[in-house]
């Protein structure tokens, strides 16, 4: 431990000579920052929840995307409203991670996941690249809408890794070409990631 020496004039302040820590002080440290959680209040989407980890699922919902600008294709549906699986997200550690899930039904840990469908998305680990997407600062319940619109808000820029992203005929623009302002997405189009929801939550 070191004591903050002050500045001279026209110097910068600097550290005395180091002093060994007692037992005392590493103790009442210790009750300083031991402080019991604050209970919380699980919404049932909710599917794991640590100190650096959270998951949780939506159903299928109707949602616009947005496309960077590139081939008339891709111009042609940008902004539009489409349909969109379930999914399963998890943020951890600050970064996001994203499945898809060919039923609408609350996940259970041996429940087989799907690739999720979008560019900016990796196949292999479902890793978010998260681009211009607006964060929030923090990861916590509270924040589960926000992680949610920042990703359907952002600009889906490309393919990210090596991987199917869906078994559409068409790929990924041919899928989302289709589906422009309709109703539901068809299930068949989703690829297997040979990942189950307790796989995906613990990172394997």
């Amino acid at each position: 431990m070191h004591q903050v020496l002050p500045h001279e004039p026209e110097k910068q302040a600097s550290l005395g000579p180091g002093n060994l820590l007692t037992t005392e002080f590493l103790e009442s440290l210790y009750r300083g920052l031991d402080r019991a959680p604050r209970a919380v209040l699980l919404p049932e989407n909710v599917l794991a929840c640590t100190s650096d980890l959270l998951a949780w699922w939506t159903p299928p919902r109707r949602h616009p995307m947005f496309f960077s600008e590139g081939a008339e294709d891709r111009q042609a549906i940008n902004g539009a409203t489409f349909p969109h699986p379930a999914l399963v997200w998890k943020v951890q550690r600050g970064g996001l991670f994203l499945r898809a899930l060919d039923i609408s039904a609350r996940p259970k840990p041996e429940t087989k996941l799907m690739v999720a469908p979008y560019w900016n998305t990796a196949v292999d680990s479902g890793d978010v690249c998260e681009g211009d997407m607006r964060r929030p600062k923090h990861t916590d319940i509270a924040t589960i809408l926000e992680w949610e619109e920042g990703f359907f808000n952002s600009l889906f820029t490309h393919p990210s890794g090596i991987g199917k992203l869906t078994s559409h005929p068409g790929g990924f623009i041919g899928l989302w070409t289709e589906l422009a302002n309709k109703e539901q997405f068809p299930s068949r189009y989703l690829v297997p990631c040979g990942q189950t929801l307790q796989q995906f939550v613990l990172g394997r």
